[in-house]
């Protein structure tokens, strides 16, 4: 057995049998280990970058980890976008680079390069994953791979990357001779004080839960049943937007500037208790003027992160170091609130004021496609936004059924992120996926229909075509005096004709320019097909909160006696 088959086969044990990448000399010897097993599946993509969004859309679907690989110098450079996306959103993602032979080394300090394609990935990489290191002695590979994958799924998940020179690759080792890696010992879970919990939510007139990626997927269902016990209004991250996905008891998503206007509402000004579990609360969630957020609530923080822990909100918060599993496991399933009736009747009504407002303005219209996208779709189908305004309707009017899931790429904020990523979670969890992009984010990564082409696998596409990058644009227009420079056409940026490109590859594609014919797409069967939506180029995602308002105070404004109403509330 070889080093490649010991890695591969080490995968397939831990039922991770999808592996994402592009072939290469450097790693030839690796891809030839998949090709031999059995168990283990390749899937090459076109560009490096497409396999590693891959490997992050595959662990969001399975709860599990993915497995990227590529090269060594370009190849590995170009992992490098999906490594950090994996590690802003705690995605337990293993990546392996290819490497100049050992041999090849000159060892001279300071040379720029020893080799063709040679690189430091590591170097580079350690910034963004938990753990980075060159596997340069073929003894050690049960160490580093033992250490890489605890690494990789230990507290807050991420990234790991193990670069593996091209001789070691192919080295034939001794399986009784390898020395395992000794977990070590966790430090004990700091103590709950659930009394304290139950105590807060027992005095508590408003109490709210606020529900963050920290939230496994696997956790779910135990947390849901707590929050409907004690009938808590929920609100959630914009990564959590699957948690309780079409329960009443879910208000919406907190998200700054573009978050729902009942979460902000509710977050910001109302709650005078906040349950705050994995969720990071940073200034997309608080808004800038933080000493702002929250000021009539207690707040109780429970995350894994002493980093996360170390961003006080309030000086009075109470925290909580844990895991959210492991919190959530410890949670008695009894009634500890008092009535709250009263406060979620005014949660509802005030949902059914914010969201009636919202559904009449015309800049909505995008929000009617994507509201329909969301009944056509069956429970069973992963759902994939790419970032852009459309990622923010998706947001906001995809209204999920049960089951759905709802990926996006949270931290990074990576455009080209949705196509590759429905690949890898459809070879997740074997559901068919929606994936909505908008023609800059398409435009990204968009040779990777020929991967879906080849593979036949069943993702329906919807690009939603603006003609410009108009989140940058709006940017502009409030900061810059209008230069729309490299956003739209004519300035040094133009659109492809996205249904021509795809029927290139021979993907079934239309064009529709209004409601009524978007009506008419059936998405029966689980072929790949791509709509390409024609938008008015001054197409916006509103509600907007402005630098500086309180993140509850969008635009356009709510009329100032419904505002009044609404805040005068006090339970």
């Amino acid at each position: 057995m070889t080093v490649s088959d010991y890695i591969v086969d080490f995968f397939c044990k831990k039922a991770i049998n999808h592996f994402f990448g592009y072939q290469g000399t450097m790693i030839a010897y690796f891809v030839d280990a998949i090709h031999r097993n059995p168990n283990a599946f390749n899937h090459s993509c076109y560009n490096e970058q497409g396999a590693s969004f891959a490997a992050c859309g595959y662990a969001q679907a399975l709860g599990k980890c993915g497995v990227a690989y590529s090269t060594s110098g370009p190849g590995a450079v170009n992992l490098l976008s999906g490594v950090a996306n994996a590690f802003f959103d705690s995605e337990p993602v293993i990546f392996i680079t290819g490497q100049l032979n050992t041999y090849e080394y000159t060892r001279v300090e300071g040379m720029r390069q020893q080799g063709f394609q040679e690189i430091n990935i590591v170097e580079m990489a350690k910034p963004i994953t938990k753990y980075a290191v060159q596997l340069d002695d073929a003894s050690r590979v049960r160490y580093e791979l033992e250490k890489a994958w605890c690494i990789a799924n230990e507290g807050r998940k991420g990234s790991v990357l193990l670069d593996i020179p091209m001789n070691i690759q192919r080295t034939v080792i001794d399986l009784d001779s390898l020395i395992g890696y000794t977990e070590p010992q966790l430090k004990e879970e700091e103590k709950v004080d659930y009394n304290l919990i139950y105590d807060s939510l027992h005095t508590a007139s408003r109490p709210l839960v606020l529900v963050g990626n920290g939230v496994d997927i696997n956790s779910y269902s135990r947390l849901q049943e707590f929050i409907t016990i004690n009938k808590l209004p929920v609100v959630t991250s914009l990564l959590a937007r699957d948690f309780m996905a079409g329960e009443d008891l879910c208000y919406g998503f907190i998200g700054g500037s573009y978050g729902s206007r009942t979460a902000n509402l509710l977050t910001v000004a109302k709650a005078d208790l906040l349950l705050a579990i994995g969720i990071s609360l940073g200034k997309k969630q608080t808004g800038v003027k933080v000493n702002d957020f929250a000021q009539k609530a207690k707040l109780i923080r429970i995350d894994i992160d002493p980093y996360q822990l170390q961003n006080k909100i309030k000086e009075d918060e109470v925290q909580f170091k844990i895991d959210a599993k492991v919190f959530i496991d410890g949670l008695q399933l009894k009634k500890y609130t008092k009535d709250t009736s009263r406060w979620i009747e005014f949660a509802n009504c005030a949902r059914q004021a914010l969201d009636g407002f919202d559904k009449n303005l015309p800049e909505r219209i995008p929000n009617l496609y994507v509201e329909y996208l969301s009944r056509k779709m069956d429970r069973n189908y992963n759902v994939i936004s790419d970032v852009g305004q459309h990622m923010m309707w998706m947001a906001q009017s995809f209204n999920l059924k049960s089951g759905q899931k709802l990926l996006f790429s949270g931290g990074h904020g990576a455009m080209g992120y949705a196509l590759p990523a429905a690949i890898g979670a459809y070879y997740g969890n074997g559901n068919p996926c929606l994936c909505v992009s908008g023609d800059g984010s398409f435009q990204m990564n968009i040779q990777e229909l020929q991967w879906i082409v080849r593979e036949n696998i069943p993702i329906k596409i919807v690009v939603m075509n603006n003609k410009c990058l108009g989140m940058i644009r709006l940017v502009q227009e409030d900061y810059i005096e209008s230069r729309y420079e490299g956003v739209s056409e004519g300035n040094n940026y133009a659109a492809c004709d996205f249904v021509k490109v795809a029927q290139a590859y021979g993907i079934p594609s239309q064009r529709v320019a209004d409601l009524e014919a978007m009506n008419n797409i059936s998405f029966v069967d689980t072929r790949a097909e791509l709509v390409e939506v024609i938008l008015n180029n001054d197409t916006v995602a509103v509600p907007k909160t402005y630098f500086g308002e309180p993140i509850y105070n969008q635009m356009p404004y709510i009329p100032k006696n419904i505002m009044d109403d609404l805040l005068s509330f006090e339970g």
